[in-house]
């Protein structure tokens, strides 16, 4: 039988493939102002799941030029980014008759992208279902001044996804009638969050982030000078990014003299690299405000350092201290060298708590709850109680 004999048999006619009746499809459409490495797994199970009938709009640039594209032509198509008085603002180009055109559109929750606005109407008008999804409250919290923006955003949507659990409750209360729902963030599949142990022999700290100033490496380095004395000699600490804070980071190692004990490794996000140096590591440190780093490293079973009192991003509410995590006084290397100690000292029980860690990050923090939770806004589903 020819191939296109074949493909015409097969073809759906109103909506019945082979004597099967199947439901129709909802084209489902995603806005973002940038698609990163780690957004892709989730983009990809999306696509799956939805039986291939999703797209992803992104473009190159994000508000903060350090943060890292993508562009996975598989899964992401291209729009135009362009930012206003001073990247403040943002208007975006380049999708608008898909976006439109979608059954549903799920875009980016930020009052700061003008296009989302306009979006929101357009849909509205046509009576087609939009849902917001990123940060219920900007960097500054539920109580910054511009949280009235975010009010009426809600209001124009006919749902809204956020990141955590804590963020989800904390919304609703504030648009009690607006469905909110969590889809926490994820990096990796649930299969792939175990504990693991690259070299017995070897316990190093870990730092995995942006090297800039917010994400304070320069606190680690001077923190981790202060007791590396007191640590086992093949202890390494390890900086896991790029960014603009490392010719400083470079000079102060080469004052300090421990070339041999704190490693420059540049940005990595192949997983199995990164599963390495999480098994050789005893613990990871945030010295300045977390993120996706939490449950990263709890995917891989390695307890974190925290600074405590950081605009830390909504991943922090994976953190509990004395189970995965402990807690330092922000700014004061002198804290964060104590609780290095403190850890190395009690080095057995974080080791016997490793599986532990990661088997209850895949449980709460997987590629597979996220895709299911957006999937289950843009679909209508009620949203579900923690």
């Amino acid at each position: 039988m020819s191939k296109t004999v074949t493909d015409a048999a097969r073809a759906p006619v109103n909506g019945v493939t082979n004597g099967v009746t199947k439901p129709p499809r909802d084209r489902i459409v995603l806005l973002q102002t940038v698609a990163t490495e780690y957004n892709l797994p989730v983009f990809r199970r999306l696509r799956e799941q939805l039986d291939g009938d999703f797209r992803v709009f992104a473009g190159a640039e994000f508000f903060d030029s350090t943060v890292r594209a993508t562009r996975a032509g598989d899964v992401v198509s291209s729009l135009d980014n362009h930012f206003l008085f001073g990247r403040r603002l943002l208007w975006q180009s380049g999708y608008w008759r898909s976006v439109v055109d979608a059954d549903t559109a799920v875009l980016e929750f930020n009052p700061r992208i003008l296009s989302t606005w306009a979006l929101l109407l357009v849909r509205r008008l046509l009576g087609k279902r939009t849902v917001l999804w990123g940060h219920a409250w900007p960097r500054k919290g539920r109580f910054a001044r511009t949280v009235w923006l975010r009010r009426l955003m809600s209001r124009l949507a006919h749902a809204v996804i956020v990141y955590t659990e804590t963020q989800a409750r904390e919304l609703r209360e504030y648009v009690p009638n607006v469905p909110v729902s969590a889809a926490p963030n994820a990096l990796y599949g649930a299969g792939e969050m175990t504990a693991t142990s690259g070299d017995v022999g070897r316990d190093d700290v870990i730092c995995v982030g942006r090297l800039v100033t917010a994400k304070k490496p320069r606190l680690l380095l001077e923190g981790f000078a202060l007791c590396v004395d007191k640590l086992p000699p093949s202890t390494r600490l390890l900086f896991v990014g790029e960014g603009p804070e490392l010719p400083s980071l470079q000079r102060r190692l080469h004052e300090l003299g421990l070339e041999k004990r704190v490693l420059f490794l540049g940005h990595i996000i192949d997983y199995e690299a990164l599963r390495v140096l999480y098994g050789h590591s005893l613990v990871s440190v945030s010295p300045g405000y977390a993120g996706l780093s939490v449950t990263q490293s709890f995917g891989f079973g390695v307890p974190m350092l925290i600074a405590r009192h950081e605009p830390h991003a909504p991943e922090i509410e994976a953190a509990v201290e004395g189970e995965n995590s402990l807690m330092f006084e922000e700014d004061s290397p002198e804290a964060l060298a104590a609780v290095l100690l403190q850890v190395f000292r009690d080095a057995a029980r974080w080791r016997g708590l490793r599986q532990t860690i990661a088997l209850d990050c895949a449980h709460r923090y997987s590629v597979e709850v996220m895709a299911d939770r957006i999937i289950e806004a843009a679909r209508g589903a009620r949203p579900r109680d923690p």
